[in-house]
């Protein structure tokens, strides 16, 4: 028998087991959350919770306190915390910060030094995008997308313009891995989003030019050895390719001159130690080099080069012009902190449009832009502001429209606009 003593412990261990049984039931409360834009992703802890307007218990078992995370393409992500107390609170809202600007790579070939001298070389680099694509500057007419690029991971290009037709090319860069990459060659009508591959195979197929008549293309490619060497291309396919140069060096970035008599070419000779402008004919005979430099434009009048070389004083890169034969070189820009790159004559010889990152965009950060000067470097002006990277400038053939490559938007494209000429 029981005597009364043990009888009333039994009753408190088990009320107090009671108690605690009872107490099991974890703490929670169910809660609302918005989101200003709405339809925004929501995280809890990490975790994928649904999008807004979102309803979840949340059970304060393990956690003292949720971290929620709202995700919008566009935006900055938005967090809140979520606690248990006040347990009235349930209803809780996050304001989601549009995002101006986004980073894009930018893959380009470029000639760098080695060992074994300058050797072109596919270089990386992130660039700054701005997200709104409006053009605010007092010497652009409203810019106009020409290509309907929508993967962030492609690689468009500097435009090429027929001197005949309403026609554009540009190379488009693919990258199956880090170190397997190839490019082949487009061509658009201007107007039409559709596109067409002019060439094909894992190679590098560069810098396409026009011949005068437009029913050619020169450009650069390591079809048949390590080392690029130029080739001719039909435009609408037909007939073949035909090999220009074979030699030792890397030969690109090549302009047919207007009379068709020339190519003005890049050319990086074994041990060379910076790239050289090189002339060879039509047919590829008589190779002659001319001056240290890369890119060269030959004028409207086929009598003078642009190029460009970097300043020995300061190495950063500058705008020359010289005649067709390599003499009289002169120096047009001059400065000691920022980069002219990319000139091009205009269609009448009488203005020269470049990129220079000597700009600075609303954040103060310095990016390419287009500029504008008249032939002999005086009246430089800028033209583009909008602080996303605005390179690879050239003239369509009437002279009304100037075309280049933006990362504005996000996305890499090409554009045009109406220059307001000074």
């Amino acid at each position: 028998m029981e005597n009364r003593k043990t009888k009333s412990a039994k009753i408190l261990i088990l009320s107090a087991a009671a108690l605690l049984i009872g107490g099991c039931a974890a703490p929670s409360k169910t809660v609302r959350i918005t989101s200003d834009p709405n339809i925004a992703t929501i995280y809890i802890n990490g975790l994928e919770s649904g999008i807004t307007t979102l309803t979840k218990e949340l059970a304060f078992d393990q956690y003292d306190s949720f971290e929620v995370v709202a995700k919008k393409e566009g935006y900055k992500d938005g967090t809140i915390t979520i606690r248990l107390e006040p347990k009235d609170k349930t209803d809780y809202h996050i304001d989601l910060e549009k995002t101006e600007t986004v980073s894009i790579e930018l893959v380009s070939i470029e000639p760098q030094p080695t060992e074994r001298g300058v050797k072109l070389a596919v270089i990386r680099k992130p660039t700054l995008a701005y997200l709104e694509i409006i053009e605010r500057s007092p010497n652009v007419k409203s810019v106009t997308r020409i290509t309907n690029n929508e993967d962030k991971a492609s690689q468009i290009g500097a435009p090429v313009l027929s001197p005949a037709e309403d026609i554009i090319v540009y190379r488009m860069f693919t990258e199956e891995s880090k170190a397997a990459s190839y490019s082949n060659i487009w061509k658009a009508t201007v107007g039409s989003f559709g596109k067409t591959r002019l060439t094909y195979g894992k190679w590098r197929d560069l810098f396409p030019s026009f011949t005068p008549d437009g029913r050619y293309l020169v450009f650069s490619s390591n079809r048949t050895s390590k080392n690029p060497t130029l080739w001719r291309i039909r435009l609408d396919g037909g007939g073949g390719i035909t090999n220009i140069t074979s030699t030792l060096s890397e030969d690109y970035s090549p302009f047919v001159s207007p009379n068709n008599d020339i190519i003005a070419y890049t050319s990086n000779p074994p041990d060379a130690q910076e790239p050289q402008i090189w002339t060879v004919g039509v047919n590829g005979s008589l190779a002659t080099q001319l001056r240290e430099g890369e890119g060269p434009d030959i004028s409207p009048d086929a009598k003078k080069i642009l190029f460009v070389r970097p300043d020995k004083t300061a190495g950063k890169k500058q705008i020359w012009v010289m005649n067709i034969d390599g003499s009289e070189e002169t120096q047009l820009t001059q400065n000691v902190d920022h980069d002219t790159v990319d000139p091009k004559w205009s269609p009448d010889g009488q203005w020269i449009v470049f990129s220079s990152d000597e700009g600075l965009d609303s954040q103060k950060n310095r990016n390419y832009d287009l500029w504008l000067m008249a032939a002999d470097g005086s009246k430089k002006t800028q033209l583009t502001t909008n602080g996303s990277r605005d390179d690879s400038p050239c003239w369509e053939r009437t002279g009304k429209f100037i075309y280049f490559r933006s990362n504005r938007g996000g996305i890499w494209n090409i554009w045009r606009f109406e220059p307001i000429m000074p």
